[in-house]
């Protein structure tokens, strides 16, 4: 399931950005990866928002002015078990 969410994740930035996505597993979870170029639209940034709603966590490394690239770091945790 987790594998599932994370290659589809991965395939969804990759389309919105254009950029290169790789998937690390960790411990108790997967990273999606991706390199983007700086985005200009608000309307583009706001669609990578939406589809990072998927995601446990994520964070931007490599911001601040310049051309460049940026890389997107999204990770994905499996659901607890069920208690009881």
């Amino acid at each position: 399931m987790l594998a599932g969410r994370a290659t589809a994740l991965a395939a969804r930035l990759a389309d919105l950005t254009g950029g290169a996505t790789r998937i690390q597993e960790i411990n108790r979870g997967a990273v999606v990866l991706c390199t983007i170029d700086p985005m200009g639209d608000g309307d583009a940034w706001v669609d990578v928002q939406e589809a990072l709603d998927e995601a446990d966590t994520w964070s931007v490394q490599g911001r601040g002015p310049g051309p460049a690239p940026r890389l997107l770091r999204a990770e994905l945790r499996p659901a607890d078990p069920p208690v009881g």
